[in-house]
């Protein structure tokens, strides 16, 4: 049953993509992309909230504001971390899918597969 489905594979993806598949991949690879600037983002925003904390209580004899601030920074790190390795993942995975289906396309037909 593999071996019939791959066969199918090989014969839906030998053929050219069309149009709509390139732009397919391309929609995905910008999805990717403004996912991660907003992560980005995201961070960025939390850190001006850590400023803000430091900033404008750091006169207060209470040491919540500043310890939120310090919370809200190292949110703000680790968002933006979490956004750089979901973006190299995706990146990898989508250089692996598009290696397949070039090798797919290269490979000659088995015997007995037409």
């Amino acid at each position: 049953m593999n071996r019939v489905r791959a066969n199918s594979l090989k014969r839906q993806i030998g053929e050219p993509l069309t149009f709509s598949d390139q732009i397919a991949f391309d929609q995905f690879l910008l999805a990717i992309e403004r996912n991660f600037l907003l992560h980005i983002t995201t961070g960025l925003n939390m850190t001006v909230v850590g400023l803000a904390m430091f900033r404008f209580f750091s006169r207060n004899s209470n040491d919540l504001y500043e310890i939120t601030g310090g919370v809200s920074f190292l949110v703000a790190v680790g968002i933006a971390a979490k956004g750089t390795i979901d973006f190299l993942n995706m990146r990898r995975d989508l250089a692996q899918m598009e290696e397949k289906i070039r090798n797919l396309k290269t490979s000659p037909p088995e015997p007995g597969s037409a």
